[in-house]
C-alpha cells in the first residue's frame, strides 16, 4: 500500500473539499437508515394502530409522516451535495496530479525517456490518473462512511436492544472485513491486467495513427490493424472478468446481507428490549438492518479495484520517483552578447560505445555568424542536443558568455537562446496560440508583422486580424504544409528575440525562392545576434563568418566560404566550378 501514499498526500491538498463530501455521504447514508427504518415502523404501528378504535384515534400520525418527509428530503439534498462535491474534490486532485506528473515528466532527458513510447507516456497520463480517482470514490469515502455508519447504527440500535445492536454491528462488522479481502484477492490478477491492458491498445492506437501514412506506403496497415484487434479483445476479456467479479460481489453481498435481515427478524419476533412479544419495534429492527445495505454493498467491489489501483500507481510512481539526470544551476541572468565556446567536447549516446562527437572546439564570437556543414548522421543535431542541454557532454565544456552552461538556470538558458529544430511542433490551438508560446505578451501588431515576414500573409486573410490569429490550426498543425510549418517555427524565433540563435535545418522543406529570401530574413534578423546554423545545405554558406565541415564527429577544417573554396576539394565539389560566387 506504500504506493498510494504520496496520493494520500496530494488528496490532502483538498481535504476540506473531501472531507465535506464524506460528510454528505455520510449524512446520506444515516437519513436512509432513518427514512427506512421509521417507514417500517411507521406502517407496521399504523396497522396496529388500526385494530381498535380507541388505539386508531391515540396514535400520532402527524410526527412520523413528517419526519419521513424530512427524512427523504434529506437524503435527496445529501445525495446530490455528495456527488457534486466528491465528483468536484476528485476532479481537482486529478487535475493537481496531472500537473505534478507532467513536472516531474518534462526534466527527465531523453535517455530516461526512452524506456516509454509516446503512447505509454499518454496513457499513464490520462488512463493510469484517472484510475486513481478509485481511491476517494470507491475506497477511502466508502470504506470511513461505513465505519462512521457502524457506530451510528450501533448507538441507534442500542437505545432499544443492546443485544441486538451487538448482533448486528458485529455481523456487519465481519461482513465489512470478511468481503473486502475476499473480492480483493478474487480481482487482483483481473485489475492488474485491466490496467496493463488498456496501456497495450493505447500504445497500438497511437503507434497506428502517428505512422499511417508510413504504413500505407509499406502495405504493414493490415498487420498493425491486427495487432490492434488484439489488444482490444485482451482489454474486452479482463473488463468482462472484472465485470463478472463485480456482478458475483453484488450477489454475495446481497445475499448475506438479506440472510442477515431474516435472521434480525426471527430475534426480534420474540420482543424487542423490555417487550415480551413482538410489536412495531420489531419491524424498525429488521428495516434498520435492511437500511445497512447501502453502506455495506460498495465495499466488496469497490477492493476489487484496489488491485488495479495500485498497478496504475505504481507505473506512475516510475515516472514520478524518477530523479532527472540533467540539473540546471542557479544562475537567473540570461546571456546578453551570445558569445559561445565549445572546448574539447566529447560524447557518445548511453547505448553506444563509440563517440558521436570527438574532442571538437569551435568559438562562435558576439555577432559571428558560423555554419556546422556535414553529411546526414555526422554529428550535427547532437551537438544541438548538447548547446540546449538535452543531453551532457562526456567531457569538455560549453560556455555562454565565459560562463559554463550548467550555471545557467533553466529558465535563464531558454531566454538566452532562440532554437530552430528539425522537428516543428505545432500545438493543437490557435495561431497566436502557438506563437506566443514564444512571446506571451506579444500584441496582435507585433504577431502580423512576424507573419508577413516570414511569408505567411495568407493565414491573415480578411480585414479582422484577431479572428485571423484565432484560426485553430489543430493536432500536429494538420491544416498546414511542411513548409508552412516550418516558417511558423522561425516566426516564433523572431519573436523570441535571444541573442543566441541555433538554427537546425532552418529552411527544410522550402522551395529555393522561399529558402532564399527567409535565409536573408535571418540573417537581416541576426545582425547584432550569434547564430549557429547547423545545415546540409548550400544556402546562405556565402554570408556565413566562418563555416565547420563535421565528418566522422570531428571538425575536419574551418574557415570561410572563399577559404574553403580555395583549400577543400569536398567543399569545392559541392559548388561545383562556382568558384567566384563567394
Amino acid at each position: 500500500m506504500r504506493e498510494l501514499k504520496p496520493y494520500l498526500k496530494l488528496f490532502s491538498l483538498h481535504w476540506g473539499m473531501l472531507l465535506l463530501g464524506l460528510v454528505l455521504t455520510l449524512c446520506t447514508l444515516l437519513a436512509g437508515i432513518g427514512l427506512l427504518s421509521l417507514s417500517g415502523w411507521f406502517l407496521t404501528a399504523c396497522a396496529v394502530a388500526g385494530l381498535s378504535s380507541i388505539t386508531r384515534d391515540a396514535f400520532n400520525y402527524m410526527t412520523p409522516a413528517g419526519a419521513v418527509r424530512f427524512f427523504s428530503i434529506i437524503r435527496t439534498a445529501c445525495r446530490w451535495g455528495d456527488r457534486v462535491v466528491s465528483h468536484d474534490a476528485t476532479f481537482r486532485v486529478l487535475a493537481s496530479l496531472r500537473i505534478s506528473f507532467w513536472k516531474k515528466l518534462t526534466p527527465l532527458s531523453l535517455h530516461q525517456l526512452k524506456n516509454w513510447r509516446q503512447g505509454e507516456l499518454l496513457n499513464r497520463l490520462v488512463a493510469d490518473i484517472d484510475a486513481l480517482d478509485n481511491l476517494y470514490l470507491r475506497l477511502i469515502t466508502p470504506v470511513l462512511a461505513a465505519i462512521l455508519m457502524l457506530g451510528f447504527l450501533f448507538f441507534i440500535t442500542a437505545l432499544f436492544d443492546l443485544q441486538l445492536a451487538i448482533f448486528l454491528c458485529s455481523a456487519l462488522l465481519v461482513l465489512a472485513i470478511a468481503m473486502p479481502f475476499t473480492f480483493y484477492h478474487l480481482g487482483k490478477k483481473p485489475g492488474e491486467n485491466l490496467i496493463v491492458s488498456q496501456s497495450h491498445l493505447r500504445e497500438a492506437s497511437t503507434t497506428y495513427l502517428a505512422n499511417q501514412a508510413d504504413l500505407l506506403l509499406f502495405a504493414a496497415e493490415t498487420q498493425y490493424r491486427q495487432a490492434i484487434a488484439e489488444q482490444e479483445e485482451n482489454l474486452f476479456t479482463a473488463q468482462r472478468k472484472m465485470t463478472s467479479i463485480n456482478a458475483l460481489a453484488s450477489a454475495v453481498m446481497l445475499g448475506l446481507l438479506s440472510t442477515l435481515v431474516c435472521t434480525m427478524l426471527w430475534l426480534a419476533s420474540s420482543g424487542v428490549g423490555f417487550q415480551a412479544k413482538a410489536d412495531p419495534l420489531t419491524a424498525l429492527m429488521v428495516f434498520l438492518a435492511l437500511a445497512s445495505f447501502e453502506a455495506l454493498q460498495p465495499l466488496a467491489g469497490a477492493f476489487q479495484y484496489l488491485s488495479s489501483t495500485l498497478t496504475a500507481a505504481r507505473r506512475l510512481n516510475q515516472v514520478m520517483n524518477a530523479t532527472p539526470s540533467i540539473t540546471f544551476g542557479v544562475d537567473e541572468r540570461p546571456a546578453n552578447s551570445g558569445t559561445l565556446i565549445i572546448n574539447q567536447l566529447q560524447f557518445a549516446y548511453p547505448d553506444n560505445k563509440e563517440p558521436v562527437l570527438s574532442t571538437i572546439s569551435l568559438s562562435l564570437q558576439h555577432g559571428e555568424k558560423v555554419a556546422v556543414l556535414g553529411p546526414t548522421g555526422c554529428g550535427k543535431s547532437t551537438l544541438l542536443g548538447l548547446l540546449t542541454r538535452e543531453w551532457l557532454p562526456d567531457s569538455g565544456s560549453i560556455t555562454l558568455d565565459g560562463r559554463e552552461l550548467n550555471l545557467f538556470s533553466e529558465q535563464a538558458l531558454r531566454a538566452s537562446m532562440s532554437v530552430v529544430s528539425q522537428r516543428v511542433h505545432i500545438f493543437s490551438a490557435t495561431l497566436a496560440d502557438n506563437l506566443r508560446l514564444a512571446k506571451p505578451d506579444a500584441t496582435d501588431e507585433e504577431l502580423k508583422d512576424v507573419l508577413l515576414k516570414v511569408e505567411l500573409e495568407n493565414l491573415l486573410e480578411g480585414d479582422d486580424l484577431k479572428a485571423a490569429l484565432q484560426l485553430w490550426l489543430g493536432e500536429g498543425g494538420r491544416s498546414l504544409s511542411g513548409g508552412e510549418q516550418r516558417r511558423i517555427s522561425l516566426a516564433r524565433a523572431l519573436l523570441h528575440n535571444a541573442p543566441l540563435l541555433l538554427l537546425d535545418e532552418a529552411t527544410e522543406g522550402l522551395d529555393p525562392a522561399t529558402e532564399q529570401r527567409i535565409m536573408q530574413l535571418i540573417l537581416e534578423h541576426s545582425q547584432d545576434k550569434s547564430v549557429l546554423m547547423i545545415t546540409h545545405r548550400l544556402t546562405g554558406l556565402p554570408q556565413m563568418n566562418r563555416i565547420a565541415l563535421l565528418e566522422n564527429g570531428q571538425f575536419r577544417i574551418t574557415g570561410s566560404h572563399n577559404q574553403l573554396l580555395a583549400a577543400d576539394c569536398y567543399y569545392q565539389s559541392l559548388f561545383g566550378d562556382s568558384k567566384d560566387q563567394g
